[in-house]
């Protein structure tokens, strides 16, 4: 596989980080807690692929070494504790709402092996996050924010920490509508 250059319009690829099935579920409660109070979530995204994840790179088709680097670093890494830092606004006059994490540092260094290797990948500083509600209107922040505040959606925490738990690293292929498990779950 070559390294494509994006054309207009060019939808990217991603490598992504999936959670353990306690936290994977925890997440789309959250997804749910948001729908019940009138906020637009990511449940509505109905793809057949799409799940909670952290996007730790995005870029044009990568080349065949970025991927195996990618599968490589992670399969040692994995799985991995990411805490959580509070609710967070990425984005601009329709911002996301999302859960804000911390990699730990050797996270973080794997994912600035691969950035140094795929070409035309996203050379923005990497913001760990799990999104809730993409796109907010205006009127949905303190509805969303007033849902969040239940304990029960709160992470479970380690050494008084909240976190999630991100035990496997896909590649979203968006050309071919598919993902590529790179460093599985275990089972």
């Amino acid at each position: 596989m070559n390294e494509t250059p994006p054309g207009p319009g060019a939808r990217q690829h991603a490598l992504e980080l999936v959670l353990a099935p306690a936290d994977d579920t925890a997440v789309r409660t959250l997804w749910d807690v948001l729908e019940r109070a009138g906020v637009r979530s990511s449940a509505r995204h109905r793809g057949p692929t799409h799940r909670p994840h952290v996007t730790v790179l995005s870029g044009p088709r990568p080349s065949d070494a970025v991927v195996e680097l990618a599968a490589e670093l992670w399969h040692d890494l994995l799985p991995t504790h990411l805490s959580t830092a509070g609710l967070v606004l990425l984005g601009g006059t329709r911002p996301a709402l999302a859960e804000l994490l911390v990699a730990d540092p050797a996270t973080v260094a794997a994912r600035g092996q691969v950035q140094m290797l795929w070409s035309g990948a996203d050379a923005r500083p990497w913001v760990p996050h799990l999104t809730l509600a993409p796109r907010l209107r205006p009127e949905e922040l303190t509805p969303a924010l007033a849902a969040l505040q239940d304990g029960a959606a709160r992470p479970p925490a380690r050494d008084g920490i909240p976190e999630r738990v991100a035990s496997g690293l896909r590649w979203w292929d968006p050309d071919e509508g598919v993902v590529h498990e790179l460093s599985p779950q275990p089972s």
